[in-house]
């Protein structure tokens, strides 16, 4: 992690990291993600499902966010994001060198009125973060000129996300926040959905091949998605340190794993120190 990045992730909690993927290896990226996205249910490999249910390509746009469990392990293009060199240090640093891969879920968003009418009023855009209900369990500490936290989420985007276009938002420096967020911090808009606009949250808008790399206790939520003629398509990575949890990937999909990413899902006792964590670049065999 650089100076400047360490800086920027501890005073606002997250980092936008552009042109992490570009050329032939973001576009083997998207095409193994529209492969999985629509590949009919009941051809899929053993251990990929959508949530909260399977569905056929023609109800896609029946939900305003699509889950495709276990993206990441879809295809080798999908799974070299794990480890790409341009989150690989923050990954590192953040864990002590003792990262683990919790999971990797394949996110699609398209438009849809209805479905964004079932959002409940009282918190407009889902405004959520890891101290809500677990702030026993979650830290974000500096010692020693680096930073330690143990519940990180990046987002790796396969698509565009223009302004005005919806998605994700964040209260930038709210992973540091001593107090619990209010209910009616933000007040609904005429439809109740999203958020009026309001200077205390920062709508992120990265570009296809970006990386947007946070801390869990940043207060983020996703406002509702504006544009009709194309969709949003994201990974989302979560890790924590390998000392904490066990491994609740399904054996069907760690078996498909390169070794790499298979030690880098896999627990550890603490000060144990993982092949892949003495490296600064990880290549995937196979």
């Amino acid at each position: 992690m650089t100076p400047e990045q360490r800086y920027l992730f501890d005073v606002t909690g997250y980092l936008h990291i552009e042109n992490g993927i570009t050329g032939q290896a973001l576009k083997d990226a998207q095409e193994a993600a529209n492969q999985y996205i629509f590949c009919p249910p009941d051809e899929r490999p053993p251990g990929f499902r959508t949530r909260p249910r399977e569905m056929a390509v023609e109800d896609l746009g029946n939900l305003p966010l699509i889950r495709y469990e276990h993206g990441f392990a879809f295809d080798r293009s999908l799974e070299a994001v794990t480890m790409n060199p341009a989150i690989w240090p923050l990954v590192k640093e953040c864990t002590a060198d003792q990262p683990r891969l919790v999971s990797g879920t394949l996110s699609f968003q398209s438009h849809n009125p209805d479905s964004d009418r079932q959002r409940v009023e009282a918190n407009p855009a889902g405004l959520h973060c890891a101290r809500e209900g677990r702030y026993w369990a979650t830290r974000y500490q500096v010692k020693d000129g680096r930073i330690f936290c143990n519940d990180l989420v990046c987002f790796f985007y396969l698509t565009d996300v223009n302004p005005g276009d919806g998605g994700l938002i964040v209260i930038p420096g709210s992973h540091k926040s001593q107090f619990e967020r209010p209910d009616q911090l933000l007040t609904p808009d005429s439809d109740g959905i999203d958020p009026e606009p309001d200077p205390v949250f920062t709508n992120l808008t990265p570009k296809a091949g970006d990386f947007l790399f946070c801390s869990e206790l940043l207060t983020h939520g996703v406002l509702r998605w504006k544009p009709k003629g194309y969709d949003r398509r994201f990974l989302i990575l979560r890790y924590r340190p390998q000392f904490e949890g066990k491994p609740s990937l399904p054996q069907e999909i760690i078996d498909r794993l390169a070794p790499e990413t298979q030690e880098l899902v896999a627990s550890a006792s603490y000060g144990h120190t993982k092949e892949i964590a003495k490296r600064d670049v990880v290549t995937l065999a196979g």
